[in-house]
Formats: C-alpha cells, sequence, structure tokens
C-alpha cells in the first residue's frame, strides 16, 4: 500500500458529494503531490483550487473534515491549515514516497479533457505473477594466469570490498594475502570472508582470507555461499517491484476514480504525478518482462 492509495481508498469510501471531492482533491494535491503533510490555504485560494462558490466551499469543506480525510486548523497568515490526519500517517514512520516531478510541465500540460482512460494508458490489470524468478548464478571462472599481477599495487585493490572492521594495516595484510589473484578471485575471498564473519564462524581473519586466497589458487574456491545470497537477494529485490508495481497500478486506478466522480479535469500537477508513477511502472514492467 502507499499513503496516496490509502487516501485516495478512504475517500472512495466516504460517499462524498462532488464539491467535497474537488475539495479533497485540492487538499491531496497542495499537500501529497507536494510531499508535504500540510499546506496553509485562505477561502479564496481554496475557491480557485475547486472552482466551487464560496457560499458552498465552507460546506464541502467541514463534509471532507468531518469524515477525517483532512484536519483543518486555523493558521496566523493564510487562515486555515489543512494536514493528513495522524492516523494515516502513522503507518508510514519513514516518510512516504514522492515521485520526481518534471522540471518541465509543459510534457504534462493538461489538454483539457479529464484523465486519459485506463484502458489507454499501457499499465497492465492482471494480477502480476508473484513466485520469484531466479536467474542462474553466474559461473566463477578459473584463475587466468595472464591475468595475474601484483595486487598490492593494483589501483582496483582500493575498490575490493574489504570487511568493514579491516583497518588499513589490515587492508594491506589482506592484500599481500591475495597478491597475484584476479581482482573477481580476491573480491569472491573477501566477500566469503566477510559472509562467514558475519555469521561469527571466524576466529582470525587473516588465516581464514589465506585459506580461501590458497583454494582460489588451486581453483578449488567454493562460491556456492556467494551463489545463494546472489539468488535470495534477486528473489527479494523480484518481490519488492512486483509489490510496488501493484502499489503504482492501484494508485492511478484511484486517482482516475476520484477525477472521474468529481467531473473536474486532472489538474497540471496531479497530471504530473500520475505521469511519473506511470513512467515507474512501465519502467518496473520492462525489467520484470512483464
Amino acid at each position: 500500500m502507499s499513503l496516496a492509495r490509502d487516501l485516495i481508498d478512504a475517500a472512495l469510501a466516504a460517499d462524498l458529494t462532488q464539491n467535497e471531492l474537488r475539495v479533497f482533491l485540492a487538499l491531496f494535491r497542495q499537500t501529497l503531490c507536494y510531499g508535504k503533510t500540510a499546506d496553509p490555504l485562505n477561502m479564496k485560494r481554496l475557491a480557485t483550487l475547486t472552482a466551487i462558490r464560496k457560499d458552498r466551499l465552507a460546506p464541502a469543506i467541514a463534509g471532507v473534515t468531518d469524515k477525517g480525510l483532512f484536519t483543518v486548523q486555523p493558521h496566523p497568515v493564510f487562515e486555515f491549515e489543512y494536514r493528513i490526519p495522524a492516523d494515516f500517517l502513522a503507518a508510514y514512520p519513514d516518510g512516504f514516497f514522492v515521485p520526481a516531478l518534471p522540471k518541465n510541465g509543459d510534457a504534462f500540460r493538461f489538454s483539457g479533457e479529464t484523465s486519459e482512460k485506463w484502458e489507454h494508458t499501457s499499465i497492465y490489470l492482471t494480477t502480476p505473477n508473484l513466485t520469484p524468478t531466479t536467474t542462474p548464478p553466474p559461473e566463477i571462472p578459473p584463475t587466468d594466469v595472464s591475468r595475474r599481477g601484483d595486487l598490492s599495487e593494483n589501483t582496483e585493490t582500493q575498490a575490493l570490498p574489504y570487511p568493514a572492521s579491516f583497518g588499513k594495516q589490515g587492508r594491506k595484510s589482506a592484500a599481500r594475502i591475495l597478491d597475484g589473484l584476479t581482482p573477481d578471485n580476491a573480491r569472491d575471498c573477501l566477500l566469503l570472508l566477510t559472509t562467514a564473519m558475519e555469521a561469527g564462524k571466524v576466529k582470525s581473519p587473516l588465516g581464514y582470507l589465506h585459506q580461501l586466497a590458497q583454494a582460489a589458487r588451486r581453483g578449488t574456491l567454493d562460491c556456492s555461499a556467494l551463489q545463494a545470497q546472489q539468488q535470495a537477494e534477486q528473489q527479494h529485490s523480484h518481490a519488492q517491484k512486483q509489490a510496488r508495481l501493484r502499489t503504482l497500478a492501484d494508485d492511478i486506478r484511484g486517482i482516475d476514480a476520484l477525477f472521474a466522480c468529481a467531473g473536474t479535469p486532472m489538474d497540471k500537477l496531479t497530471t504530473a504525478k500520475r505521469a511519473a508513477w506511470l513512467a515507474e511502472f512501465n519502467t518496473l514492467r520492462q525489467e520484470l518482462q512483464l
């Protein structure tokens, strides 16, 4: 789920009048679309944003706030401050996702029509397959004698994944142990060392690294632990992308439904936000090969 979807679901379930929907959409745009949780607005500005007559605006605002979709409190300069309720924000203690909007708004300028119909977008409506796909782990290349060099003097040494606990002297000692290995084999040795250290299996890190380096020189280095870790990371990443794909599809459906119910054209900022969601959606679809 997402904060946007939570608010949209609540609005759709609240049986709002058309004017109340317009107020909700204006507040949604002024807060969430700008990555904010609150925004101060006077009545004149809100009337402009909603295209509602001032005598009908106050009841519409009251309908939105009474139904718990936004809270309102006096503001010393702009009359009122409208805020996303704490109950919604509590589900996202680490903040909420706001897609980057284009600097040049011309690309998403409203054309005068209501938001594009769902069937005219490239969004994939069927439920994505949640079964993680795994990519066969890459084969560990044998030690290439022709690529051997003095690793301790190679600039690639600086980019090797030494354990975080290794200081300057520890890295120098490790580089001497790994001297003569290809950068790929040296990297595998260090990753295997780190994995074993995190599992509490290592008493002497440099001694353990020496054993790994010797195995690499013999061509018998067992990298199955790294392959299993890589597969697990790939599966986790795949599942995260699938979940994000569903969230984006729900968010786009919801915002389209709200504007359709309100009977009002989608404003420029919300159109840009929707386009950013759609762009991310299509990128994820390509990455997942759906």
